[in-house]
């Protein structure tokens, strides 16, 4: 049985083999179980299968229900870890959710965006050690949120989004915003006026925050998946004016754009570090 008593929590989403810490203290393995194909292998070390549990992911499978299992889960991405890991039972006062491959440096005095770092075992050790945990642990005694450093970009959120992807979803996920939760209104022009944003999306988020946060989004994704014209948009069935290969992958494109959103319009206190891939 894995054990989750740290005080920080991350769980980092697989959706295939790739070196892991797996005697990290407070960085553990997750995937989306799939009943069509095999199980991730597990011979390195222990998985959490985020599946698993009353308030799990399947909730949202009725939606997809034109689709198999598998598309339905590469469809939502990340998010099953997102949702197990805000109903997880947990003695942690801080959650974060990462992948196989993005982490944190967890320095707010390095300056780089972005630190790439080979893709081995070493690597991992080196951003999931209990060290990054305690540096972490002092920042949160002074902010809200650890998360990897804003970009600068060429054009607003949303012309950069609608570059590549379907508009539809885009237009119908801001109008679920102010239906949530009506105290965003007055925020949602950071869409159309800011040329900042956070992508890739890994942070450390207080607990209850966390929850709120996911809570949100999904009831937002309901909203887009009751309204939308088709929940799962395939290229190799249909055509589309759009550049972006996978447009099925919406959800987990309107996360990286809510949960910047989320910090502007709560006005959470932030520490920013860099992001680290490893590749």
């Amino acid at each position: 049985m894995i054990e989750l008593n740290s005080p920080i929590v991350m769980l980092s989403h697989f959706h295939r083999d790739f070196p892991f810490n797996f005697e990290s203290s407070w960085v553990k393995a997750s995937y989306a179980s799939r009943t069509d194909v095999n199980d991730l292998p597990s011979n390195n070390g222990e998985f959490i299968n985020v599946t698993l549990g009353i308030n799990n992911i399947l909730k949202y499978r009725s939606y997809y229900s034109n689709v198999s299992e598998l598309d339905f889960l590469k469809a939502i991405g990340q998010q099953p870890t997102d949702l197990y890991l805000s109903n997880l039972e947990t003695s942690a006062n801080y959650l974060s959710c990462g992948s196989y491959r993005r982490y944190l440096w967890i320095d707010a005095s390095r300056q780089e965006e972005k630190i790439t770092l080979p893709a081995t075992t070493e690597s991992c050790k080196q951003v999931t050690s209990d060290e990054q945990m305690h540096r972490a642990l002092d920042y949160l005694e002074n902010c809200d949120i650890i998360i990897n450093r804003e970009r600068v970009i060429d054009t607003t959120v949303e012309n950069q989004y609608l570059r590549y992807e379907l508009p539809e979803y885009w237009f119908l996920f801001k109008e679920a915003i102010s239906i949530v939760n009506p105290s965003y209104k007055p925020y949602i022009s950071w869409f159309t006026e800011s040329t900042r944003c956070t992508y890739e999306g890994v942070y450390i988020l207080r607990k209850d925050i966390f929850k709120r946060l996911v809570k949100e989004f999904f009831s937002i994704m309901e909203i887009v998946w009751s309204n939308c014209s088709e929940v799962f948009p395939d290229k190799s069935k249909k055509s589309y004016s759009c550049s972006e290969p996978f447009p099925w992958r919406y959800p987990g494109f309107l996360n990286e754009r809510f949960v910047p959103f989320f910090v502007h319009a709560n006005e959470l206190k932030k520490v920013e570090v860099p992001l680290v891939f490893l590749g």
